[in-house]
């Protein structure tokens, strides 16, 4: 089937194979141009949630009953054969959504099978790519699904994505910046990766030179290492990870170095899939917000034939904005399922449960959100290319 457990197998070699089957490698000559693919996915979500929302001054805020969804994209790929078996690629990957972010990814990789693979350009640090996490039936909720499609209103002050506060992924502000990344030949199961990330940036708007001004700038030199470990042991198979992050801040005053660390494991038999994974971070995305958090995740899944039901928690907690002494915290829940219509056509839904707490000072006396608890149900038509 199409959906499986945030393992290795799928988030590694990550972008290396880009999803078995999706394109080709084609055999070209050196004059030749790189043969270029097109692959891509579409999701239609219907969305509906009860949401119990509270906000600061306890002013009422409606939501529809029943909303609309959508997550999309459309990657451009291409592969070359050079001399000395080395093969050249790129991938860049379009947000097909109508918002304001519109490339999602965009690397070039040089890779070699004795050698192993470096990339450079805007994509993942390799303590993202390599990450083990728990599995789901089809829908995410570890930097996934339900706050990609803003399934629900989340509280003032969330910084989903740069945050541990949805995620066991140690993004803290780095996301899909510009960097160096290697990863080793895969041996005896390991595999070994390094980042180096110049400047943190949300959206690899990197090309600027000036890095300190004063003081004052982004979260700079950082530097991602990650170990990777799959085997199989008869029907069982393990995958197992381990990440560090580290991005020195600005010198302004109250501003320390971002340091996260986690770790994940899943494990394979038969038909059953069983992990989780956790976090850990420290340090400041600005003088004024902090990223000292924790989160972890846990999940179980079965699959069988064009079946596949799992059962996903994750908590994720972040002190946040250093004016407000209450931490943010996020509770999600969801059993989904996934039943596979045709080779890459889906049908997932779910059942899912959330509680979200945010700061309280800083929306005591506006309409801004404090809080906001509830169920839902998702569904989409998945399609594939």
């Amino acid at each position: 089937m199409a959906v499986k457990g945030r393992g290795a197998a799928q988030r590694l070699l990550v972008t290396a194979v880009v999803g078995a089957g999706t394109f080709t490698v084609s055999s070209v000559a050196a004059e030749e141009r790189l043969h270029m693919r097109i692959a891509g996915s579409m999701q239609q979500w219907a969305v509906a949630a009860g949401q119990n929302i509270n906000t600061g001054d306890g002013s009422d805020i409606d939501t529809a009953p029943l909303d609309q969804k959508h997550n999309s994209e459309i990657r451009f790929l291409g592969e070359a054969d050079l001399a000395h078996a080395i093969t050249i690629g790129l991938r860049v990957e379009l947000e097909a959504n109508t918002d304001d972010q519109q490339i999602g990814e965009s690397f070039l990789f040089l890779e070699q099978a004795a050698a192993g693979r470096f990339e450079i350009g805007d994509t993942d640090n390799v303590a993202v790519s390599m990450q083990v996490s728990a599995p789901d039936g089809g829908i995410s909720i570890n930097d996934g699904d339900l706050l990609g499609i803003e399934a629900f209103v989340t509280p003032e002050g969330y910084e989903e994505g740069n945050t541990l506060i949805d995620s066991t992924a140690l993004q803290l502000g780095d996301d899909t910046s510009g960097k160096f990344n290697y990863y080793t030949p895969r041996i005896a199961g390991l595999q070994f990766g390094a980042s180096y990330i110049p400047r943190f940036e949300d959206g690899g708007s990197n090309n600027n030179s000036i890095t300190r001004v004063d003081g004052q700038g982004p979260v700079s030199d950082g530097v991602a290492l990650a170990i990777n470990y799959t085997r199989e042991f008869g029907d069982i198979e393990i995958e197992a990870y381990a990440g560090y992050l580290f991005g020195d801040s600005p010198s302004s005053a109250g501003s320390r170095a971002i340091h996260g660390a986690g770790a994940g494991l899943l494990v394979s038999l038969n038909d059953f899939e069983i992990g989780g994974s956790f976090a850990w971070s420290r340090g400041d995305v600005r003088d004024d917000f902090s990223l000292n958090g924790r989160s972890f995740d846990i999940g179980i899944a079965y699959e069988i034939e064009r079946w596949r039901v799992g059962l996903t928690y994750l908590r994720g907690i972040n002190e946040g904005s250093r004016a407000d002494p209450a931490d943010q915290r996020l509770d999600q829940l969801i059993l989904s399922g996934t039943y596979e219509l045709d080779a890459g056509v889906n049908l997932v839904a779910g059942f899912f449960y959330y509680d979200a707490d945010g700061e309280k000072d800083l929306v005591a006396d506006d309409e801004g959100v404090r809080s906001n608890c509830g169920f839902g149900f998702a569904t989409a038509l998945e399609i594939r290319f």
